[in-house]
């Protein structure tokens, strides 16, 4: 449900404004409403330092070591702006490192071939009235080299691998003419770069071992970062209180749950600089919203965060789609299997995690493995293997004149159907609770005339035929009010002709959404279908080997990855297909609109 608001309207002396903020800040019991005002030169300043804090937190974090492993580090001892400017400055210095690592790697593979030559080495031969020339060169064409016109240079041969002959051609002429491209000396023997590498990845691994250090502290981040946070809110709030008196009045609003009101109203009271007016929420105006509900639907509140908030004025849908959810879910996945998988490792998962954020979706994980195991008995099936069916085919064969393996896709149909029509009634208690029961006629007659329709269905061959003419009798006066009082303020022809568009609509718009369903029965059929194939090829695989061990492990192996895969894939569609049923078919049949903003407390931690 949605938390019935009170607004609060304060009117204060100006130079009192920021006082009765901090007070109120300090007391967090109230929504302070912003207005859309352009941030001053502090408030953006303290934004882009909160936001740089974050990313370095989130940096940290991806660094943060193991508790095994944290033995040898010293956590770092010191306010969040000093953690920052010198993590950027390790973070600077290891990109600097990294850099010349990559260099020196680079310079001393091509040092290598030569050994220890170095630019010494080179000197001490130039004074010798010589020059040396470096080549590389395939070994076929260092062979030629050798053997026909070049035999006149004094050339040496230092080194050589699979590919290449690395070559000196001492020049002790002016006249040189050699068709190689000369390449570069090496700057530095490779025992020499090797040493300088190793100092160089050693200092590396120093500044990895202070990031990982900055990594235990990186809450210091996230609590200065809260408190920049605050007072963004604080400075927003106060360039939202609107001037009145030139400017020297300052009149602030704001919204607080209803049950809270005794403890604010205490609160106010210790106020005496202020004038304040309680008042119930205009129908123009947009309050924020809270949701409250039981434990079960809670664990769904996040479904409806994702989508949107339903406005103040609607009705909460959580509670609505919360059990709809969960018996689709275990619908899509359908295997028996899977869904006591599920719920084992999230009850052991609840058991040693003690994160309060994390336990409710651990919870919600429990609830989809009964529901999957739940559907896994209906549709007997347990890890691919087909056990005894619940015969829902006689269901279908009875009221459908369907033969074989319809029971499931009946059941979804149903559902379908069920959840549809649930929807259409809690949009009549919506537009009853937001403009009367007059208008919500149009969409009672519509929910009579589908029911009432589904009833004549049944009970065409019926031998009661008082009961079918009543029921008939009712349809037809709820297709007149569909028809003739789609709109109350206007007149009886205008509705007629809204009646037919509507009634259009209705009929294309119902058929697709009742067969949007079926894809229940089609994600939780193909989920058995390729389990049942991973097991038929595991055991073919390994029979067809007859390799004692082997085959038994080859079958072990072929069970563990089709399985793993299968119940990959269909946690995706179990996970996909609910949400679209719900966000789409759903909401659309209730009348969702959505828009709400979130209630958000004025506090400091």
């Amino acid at each position: 449900m949605i938390t019935p608001m009170v607004k609060y309207s304060f009117l204060l002396y100006h130079n009192d404004l920021s006082g009765f903020l901090e007070q109120l800040q300090q007391a967090g019991m109230i929504h302070v409403e912003s207005r859309d005002v352009r941030p001053d030169e502090e408030t953006n300043a303290i934004l882009r330092k909160a936001e740089n804090l974050d990313k370095i937190r989130t940096a940290l974090k991806a660094v943060e070591p193991k508790k095994a492993n944290t033995e040898t580090l010293v956590p770092f001892k010191g306010s969040a702006d000093v953690l920052a400017e010198t993590y950027l400055a390790v973070t600077d210095k290891m990109a600097k490192l990294d850099a010349s690592i990559k260099k020196t790697e680079k310079d001393m593979e091509e040092a290598t071939p030569w050994g220890d030559f170095n630019d010494d080495d080179i000197e001490r031969i130039s004074q010798l009235g010589v020059t040396p020339r470096f080549y590389a060169a395939p070994i076929k064409q260092f062979i030629r080299y050798q053997t026909d016109k070049y035999d006149k240079y004094t050339l040496y041969e230092i080194n050589r691998d699979k590919h290449k002959v690395y070559f000196v051609i001492l020049q002790d002429t002016p006249d040189f003419d050699f068709e190689l491209q000369e390449i570069k000396p090496p700057s530095a023997s490779s025992r020499q770069l090797f040493e300088e590498l190793n100092e160089l990845r050693e200092e590396y691994r120093h500044c990895s071992t202070q990031l990982k250090s900055l990594a235990l502290s990186a809450e210091i981040l996230s609590d200065e970062r809260r408190l920049l946070l605050e007072r963004i809110d604080f400075n927003t709030a106060k360039l939202s209180a609107k001037s009145e008196v030139n400017d020297s009045v300052k009149m602030l609003t704001g919204w607080l749950p209803k049950d809270s009101k005794p403890q604010f109203n205490a609160f106010l009271e210790t106020q005496n600089a202020i004038y304040f007016a309680e008042e119930k929420p205009e129908n123009h105006e947009e309050p924020p919203v809270l949701l409250k509900n039981g434990k079960f639907a809670a664990l769904f509140e996040p479904l409806t965060k994702m989508y949107s908030l339903p406005n103040y004025r609607e009705l909460d849908t959580t509670p609505f789609l919360a059990p709809f959810f969960m018996l689709f879910f275990g619908f899509c996945l359908g295997d028996g299997g899977y869904g006591l998988l599920i719920a084992i490792a999230a009850s052991l998962l609840k058991w040693k995690i003690k994160d309060s954020s994390i336990r409710p979706f651990l919870t919600l994980a429990q609830w989809f493995g009964l529901s999957t195991l739940l559907f896994g008995f209906i549709t007997a099936t347990f890890f691919g293997i087909s056990i005894n069916q619940i015969k829902l085919d006689m269901m279908a064969e009875k009221y459908f004149g369907l033969s074989e393996n319809y029971g499931m896709m009946i059941l979804s149909l149903l559902l379908g159907v069920f959840q549809i029509i649930f929807a259409m009634f809690v949009n009549v208690a919506n537009i009853v609770r937001q403009q009367g029961w007059k208008y919500s006629l149009h969409k009672l007659a519509w929910i009579v005339v589908i029911t009432g329709g589904a009833a004549l269905y049944l009970l065409k061959d019926s031998a009661d035929r008082l009961s079918f003419n009543i029921t008939l009798a009712i349809c037809g006066l709820a297709a007149i009010i569909a028809l003739f009082y789609n709109s109350p303020e206007k007149n009886i022809f205008v509705n007629f002709g809204s009646g037919l568009w509507t009634t259009y609509n209705m009929a294309s718009g119902l058929l697709g959404d009742i067969l949007s369903y079926i894809r229940l029965f089609a994600l939780g059929m193909t989920g058995g279908i390729l389990g049942s194939v991973f097991n038929k090829l595991a055991m073919d695989t390994g029979a067809g080997m007859d390799i004692p061990v082997v085959s038994q492990l080859i079958t072990l192996v072929i069970l563990l990855f089709g399985h793993s895969l299968n119940f990959t894939l269909n946690i995706l569609g179990a996970t996909i297909h609910p949400m679209r049923l719900t966000f789409v078919e759903f909401y659309k049949n209730e009348g969702f609109e959505g828009g709400g903003f979130p209630f958000k407390l004025f506090k400091k931690s």
